[in-house]
Order: C-alpha cells, then structure tokens, then sequence
C-alpha cells in the first residue's frame, strides 16, 4: 500500500534518525582514526611499518576464520531455517569459525611460518610473529562477530560502544607503545591486549543474553537446527569467503612489495597516506552500517528511495573527495615529515572513493544469492594490484604502490557494479554517474600533476567541484531537506 502524504515526512525522518543513531560509533570512530593519524605522523615511518603490516594481515586472516558467515548472518538473520533462531545461527557460525581458526592456525604456525612471515613482510625474526597473527586475527574474529550481532539486535548502545572499542584496536591502541620502543613485540602485545579486551567483555555480555532465550531452537540444541543452519548459510558465506579474505589484500600486498623494496620508510609513507585517505569515508560513516540491513529488508518496495540515496551518496563521496584535494596542502604542513605522500595523495583518496561507491552498487549480487560475482570481482582487483606492483614499485616505489591499489579498486569496482546492477538497478542515471566517476579521475589527475603549484591546483579541481554541484542539483536540494529534518528532531526533543 503506498504511503500517504502524512507518513512519508515521518517515514523520511525514521529513516534520518536510523541513520545518524547508527551514525554515532562512527563519527566518534574518526576521533580516534584521526589520533592514529597524528601519531603516525610524529613517529618515524619506519617505526609503525611491520606493526602496521601485522594489522593488515589480521583482517584478512580473520575473514579466512570467518568463511564470510558474518555476511551470511546478516542476510539470513531475520530467516532463519526452522528449527533455529537468529541467536542460534550466530552461535553455530562462531562455532565453525573458531575450529577453523585453531585448525588453520596451528599448521600454518607449524609448518609455514618462515614461509608466511617474508609473504607477509614481518622482517627480520618476522616467523615468531605468525602465531601471534592468527591469535590477533582469531580475537578480532569474536569481536567482529558480537558486532554484527549488536547491529542486527538494534542495540544501539552496546554497538556504539563496542564499534568505537574495536576501531581503537584496529588503529590506535597498538601504536601506543611507539612513544616509549621501537620495540616490535611491544607493538603486538597492545595489539592483542585491545582486541582481548574487547572480546571478553562484549562476548560475555552475548552468551548470557543467548542463555536467557532458554533452551529451544535459540540454543541450537537440536542437532537438525544446526544442521539447517550450515545447509543454508555455508554455501553462500562459501562463496562470500574469498572475497572478503582478498579485500585487505589490497592494502598488505602494497605493504609486502614495498618491504621487500624500498623498505620500511615506503611501507610507512604508504601506510600514513593511506590512514589518511580513509578521511573520504566521513561522508558514509555510519550510514553504511544501517544501509545494507535496509536495503535487504525493503529491496522489494524500496527500489526507487534505494536509487535517490545512491544518488545523494555519489554526490557526497564525490564533492568531499573534491574538498580534500583542495586543501590537502594544509595537512601536509601540519604533517611536514611526510610531505612525500603529496604527490601521490589524490590517487591514494580515488582508491577510497571506489571503495565507498562499491557499497551502493554491488547489492543485486547478494539480492539474486550470486556472491560468486563478488568474489571473481575482488579476485581481479588482487590480480591487478599484484601485477601492477611487480611492475610499478621497482620503478616508482610508493607512488608506484599508490596507482596499484587505486587501480586494483577501480578494477574491483566495475565488474561488481556491471554485474550487481544487472540483478538489481540502484543507480537511477548512468549518465549523471559515469560523469561524476570521470570528474573524480580528472581531479585525482590534476591533484598529482600540479601537486606543487597549489593555486592552479585549486583553481582547476575548484571548477570540478563546481561542474560536480551543478550536474547533481537535485542531490543537493534532498540534503538540504535532510538536513531540515534533521534539524526538526533535534528541536522537538530539546521541547
């Protein structure tokens, strides 16, 4: 039944409230990101480099832990097969997903560590290092897991708490130890540290929540309920697997390059600008982590609101990444021993851009259950960062690196909007899109090549930013909307 005109100001404002309650851990989240961005850029670069690397490998091989059932989780929770509850289905996957990590673990800690520590780029004794990888990665597996279970309960409170935990384990607390060694064991024992600590506390606060559901399907008690469980969510987190164990890969394969390189100095220089690129992400933050349950539960009767966020969302992404490049300058002043990365910067920041856009495009995928097109698409992006650094980081070092992972996005980027928006249409104008897409490398282009002469710079990318405003009007006109919503609940709460 269509909404009538009295419900749809209120469906709108529910739908502006949902987003910034959601919104909250992670705008909180860039306090912390931006901590860890002055640290790095008053350590040395060569001091955070194998810590930094050590991290970037967590992620992926915490997805390997994973098998991709936190996304299976979050697409089946509200359907469960019978005999099971959506509590009993995160359960099981954390099950499954601990043995793996033990079993996988153990023989790679046993069998490959000297192998895995030079892949990896953890130096010189880097073999010592392996266990405690897969024991950070298996802890920050558990705190992933509480949190998606956090989200999809609607527990606001609980999740904002933990999100922000988890954030400053990922990209704070293990720096730390910085101000005080250059010790690298240091490094990994706040590491650990962080993540232990998170886990503990939020998995207890889980399973006592768990148990009070009693002892029926909740509990997985009967073995077909567990059974039902992996028959419906392991094929499809199968699938999902490899794409999310590849995707950090973007990020530590230019890392392992540059350490068998340039050194320890790139792989820092790298892993600053690329911290900093991250700064693109304000523009969604949050709004990612309300969106996808949103367009699973409404992707029936919601196409076409789906298609205007898209569209706000471009504009957003597109016009903030424009903003950066313009006083991109003024970080570098404030950040003068890592000046290098100005040249390389705007490259860097388009990487991002892909990265946020793919989130609005790929959901046909999962819609249609095709995960398999996400993973032959982050499979070709990997393909093309690691060719692209065999043949650019010898030649170019860091920048070489730079234009690998932005290309290896972009790569990512069009083979699973093709393949998801064959499946189902979020993006309302192809025109309006592929425009903005060819403003944003035009003005990534004009950030590297006039990266030394700053008023020409901003004069060109300021004149992209404005043909970006007037190509996306009505984009522009729903914002300010939102933003008069926005502003309504914050005056009838204060009432």
């Amino acid at each position: 039944m269509a909404d009538t005109p009295q419900q749809k100001p209120a469906k709108a404002e529910s739908f502006v409230g949902n987003v910034m309650k959601y919104s909250v851990a992670t705008y909180l989240g860039f306090l912390i990101s931006g901590a860890a961005l002055i640290i790095k850029g008053v350590l040395p670069a060569d001091a955070y480099a194998v810590p930094a690397t050590f991290m970037a490998y967590t992620m992926s091989l915490m997805n390997l832990g994973m098998l991709g059932l936190d996304q299976a989780l979050l697409r089946f929770y509200r359907e469960p097969p019978r005999g099971a509850t959506g509590r009993g289905m995160f359960l099981a996957c954390v099950r499954l997903s601990l043995l793996v990590m033990l079993v996988v673990g153990a023989g790679a800690s046993l069998f490959f560590a000297p192998t895995l520590a030079v892949a990896f780029g953890l130096g010189q004794g880097g073999a010592a290092l392996v266990p405690f990888l897969f024991l950070n990665a298996a802890l920050y597996m558990l705190v992933r897991y509480v949190n998606v279970l956090l989200r999809l309960e609607n527990d606001v409170r609980a999740y904002t708490v933990q999100t922000l935990w988890m954030n400053a384990c990922l990209n704070l607390i293990y720096l730390l130890p910085g101000f005080f060694t250059s010790n690298v064991w240091a490094f990994i024992a706040a590491a650990l540290a962080g993540f232990g600590g998170v886990a503990v506390a939020f998995w207890f606060r889980a399973l006592g929540a768990s148990r009070g559901q009693g002892a029926a399907p909740g509990g997985l008690r009967a073995p077909e309920a567990g059974q039902g469980v992996y028959r419906l969510m392991l094929p499809y987190g199968l699938l999902l697997a490899p794409a999310a164990i590849l995707t950090p890969l973007y990020r530590s394969v230019c890392l392992s390059f540059l350490a068998a390189g340039p050194g320890a100095t790139s792989q820092g220089l790298f892993e600053f600008a690329y911290t900093l690129a991250q700064l693109v992400t304000t523009v969604q933050a949050g709004f990612s982590t309300y969106w996808g349950p949103y367009v699973y539960a409404h992707y029936r009767t919601e196409q076409e609101r789906i298609g205007r966020i898209h569209d706000v969302l471009n504009f957003l992404v597109f016009g903030f990444f424009c903003v950066l490049i313009l006083f991109e300058d003024v970080i570098f002043l404030i950040f003068p021993g890592k000046a290098a990365c100005l040249r390389f910067f705007p490259v860097m920041m388009l990487s991002a851009v892909f990265a946020i856009l793919i989130e609005g495009t790929v959901y046909g995928n999962a819609i249609a259950r095709r995960p398999h097109h996400d993973t032959i698409g982050v499979a070709l992006g990997v393909a093309v960062n690691v060719a692209l650094c065999a043949w650019l980081v010898p030649l170019y070092s860091v920048t070489g690196a730079a234009v690998a992972v932005a290309a290896s996005n972009g790569a990512m980027f069009l083979y699973r909007t093709v393949t998801g928006q064959y499946y189902y249409r979020t993006i309302p104008n192809y025109g309006r899109t592929i425009s903005g897409f060819l403003l944003a490398l035009a003005a990534a282009c004009v950030g590297v090549l006039f990266y030394d002469h700053f008023v020409l710079k901003f004069l060109l990318v300021g004149a992209i930013l404005f043909i970006y405003c007037t190509l996306y009007r009505p984009q522009l006109h729903k914002l300010w909307q939102m933003a008069l919503a926005l502003l309504r609940r914050v005056a009838a709460a204060r009432r």
